[in-house]
């Protein structure tokens, strides 16, 4: 059954169809207009699904969380990822990934998450189509999540290097399965 991918990119397409090749999506817009105000990751998803009127379909919502439980979504200044970096650098967070799917009109939005812990890089580095996880260093690691996932040689073997995506999008391709 072939999917849409609510307001995703083709590099994060890419990395998906490397994660869970059993998933058949399609990149599709957000209908115009559209806005994802709400605070909580999960909100911002479900918001994202509800908005569609394709189906079936689902979205992607990744923020960063610092151990006190702050967001850091409305820090980060997207004409300047550098100087968000810089502000922000070696602070300790999680990078909570939420997706939500949505089956047709009158289905129920079903939530999938995880979190993987790490700090903020020195600076932003990958695609950047890949937003977040330019800036996102996973534990372990001393690369970005976007570098891990594009360069085998950095030590991510370009496929989900921290489990992050794969255990979503596994969740996902089940949930698709029933």
């Amino acid at each position: 059954m072939r999917v849409h991918f609510l307001d995703g990119n083709e590099p994060r397409a890419t990395e998906l169809r490397r994660i869970a090749p059993a998933l058949d999506f399609e990149l599709t817009g957000l209908p115009s207009g559209f806005s994802a105000s709400a605070p909580d990751p999960i909100e911002r998803a479900r918001g994202m699904v509800l908005a569609a009127d394709v189906f079936p379909c689902f979205a992607e919502v990744v923020d960063l969380i610092t151990l006190e439980g702050n967001s850091l979504r409305l820090e980060l200044d997207s004409e300047n990822d550098v100087r968000f970096c810089r502000w922000w650098r070696e602070t300790a967070v999680r990078l909570h990934l939420c997706v939500a799917l949505r089956t047709s009109a009158g289905a129920e939005v079903a939530l999938f998450s995880a979190q993987a812990p790490g700090r903020i890089a020195d600076k932003p580095r990958g695609l950047r189509p890949l937003g977040w996880d330019r800036l996102f260093v996973p534990a372990g690691f001393e690369v970005t999540l976007a570098e891990l996932v594009v360069d085998p040689e950095l030590g991510g073997g370009g496929v989900d290097p921290v489990g992050l995506r794969a255990r979503v999008y596994g969740d996902l391709v089940a949930a698709l399965s029933r």
